[in-house]
């Protein structure tokens, strides 16, 4: 085999196959990227690490057709350094490839190309079309929510997003038993009245953001099947496994009869706690994701917090409907939560200092626009909290 690649062309494509890569040296073949031929003008580049894969076609002048697997970082860090616009892959006899651009020149071993894993069938039942950025938007509002640790181990659902397709509508939500965090955006979707879901593990998430355009028009088609789930992105295609597993009822965990309602400035709340979490989080003493104390008194909102060696004390304006409530928060799951919101008003609905607290859409919100001075609907968004037990 013998493929000469334009070298930017090559990295572009190499970066997001080595997230698709795996790292526990198990078995060879899937540390590495497998190179197929495609005719004379094209090489199909294939990473697969049996849970998540990705594949990509790129341009390239074969003068000799093969497939073989090469190991992908090590040849991605050749790639980088080397001093030409061209990169030239040659595999010889005894897989002995040669990697040179220029006077450079590497040399490395390489695999058959029938070493590599089977890849799943990328055919999917169902599709949605929307814009990457969109995407990319809604998963950096909702996988904060994802669990982690030992909340894994005793739910392994929570470890991913919930994804649901219904007519019309395309609903992500993640929840780690402590807080939820749900995104609902209108869709070109249909299914006939039937609903479609699965769970899209966080790991793959967490790659597919690195994939995702940050803006501009591209568009990603998301189609699903029995065990994987496929995102097209142009030339190339992600997929994964998905979690087996019934999902938690998030609608019915939603606290329905929260009768105090509060309004108020995203950002001035942010900036509050932001000064908080100077106490709530002081790693000096070994005190990490400490709770804050929120009352809420008339027209007023006082946070306070006190740790072993420091404390703070502060408050502002807020709407309130309904009675003073006094509740603690665990103070970074509240930021994570407002950080994800782009509304410059929100409405927070409590019940009791026992209850969850729901972060949602004021009635009247004000419009956001997008860099062309265009309204953008961001959909529905719902944010829970836990309460944390303080002591008296």
């Amino acid at each position: 085999m013998k493929i000469i690649f334009d070298k930017n062309e090559l990295i572009d494509a190499m970066t997001p196959a080595l997230g698709a890569v795996s790292d526990k040296n198990t078995i060879s073949a899937i540390e590495g990227i497998l190179f197929t031929t495609a005719g004379d003008d094209a090489c199909i580049l294939s990473a697969y690490d049996l849970e998540k894969g990705y594949r990509t076609r790129v341009k390239a002048r074969v003068e000799e057709e093969g497939s073989f697997i090469i190991n992908a970082v090590k040849l991605y860090r050749m790639v980088r350094m080397m001093p030409g616009p061209d990169v030239t892959i040659e595999v010889g006899q005894r897989f002995m490839t040669r990697v040179q651009s220029g006077v450079a020149q590497y040399s490395l071993s390489a695999m058959p190309g029938a070493d590599f894993p089977s890849l799943p069938d990328l055919e999917g039942a169902g599709q949605v079309v929307m814009r990457q950025a969109t995407l990319k938007k809604m998963l950096a509002q909702t996988v904060h929510a994802i669990a982690a640790g030992t909340a894994i181990s005793q739910r392994p659902i929570l470890s991913g997003a919930y994804f649901k397709l219904s007519d019309g509508v395309f609903t992500m939500v993640t929840c780690d038993g402590n807080r939820m965090a749900l995104r609902e955006r209108e869709s070109g979707f249909t299914s006939d009245g039937q609903e479609y879901s699965f769970i899209v593990p966080g790991k793959t998430l967490g790659e597919l953001q690195r994939i995702l355009a940050s803006d501009g028009e591209d568009e990603v088609s998301l189609t699903f099947g029995r065990k994987h789930v496929i995102f097209h992105l142009g030339e190339s295609i992600f997929f994964s496994r998905l979690i087996d597993g019934d999902y938690i009822d998030y609608r019915r965990v939603t606290p329905k009869n929260n009768r105090i309602k509060v309004i108020l400035d995203r950002q001035d709340l942010i900036a509050s706690l932001e000064r908080v979490s100077l106490v709530t989080d002081d790693k000096s003493v070994g005190q990490l994701n400490g709770f804050v104390k929120c009352t809420f008194e008339g027209d007023t909102l006082k946070v306070s917090s006190t740790s072993s060696v420091s404390s703070i004390n502060d408050e502002m304006e807020i709407e309130k409907t309904g009675d003073d409530i006094v509740i603690g928060l665990n103070c970074r799951y509240f930021l994570d939560a407002l950080r994800s919101i782009s509304d410059e008003k929100i409405c927070i609905m409590l019940g009791t200092p026992l209850t969850s607290i729901v972060i949602e859409k004021d009635d009247t919100p004000a419009e956001e626009s997008d860099e062309n001075g265009k309204k953008e609907d961001e959909g529905t968004y719902l944010y829970m909290v836990c309460p944390v037990k303080m002591k008296d």
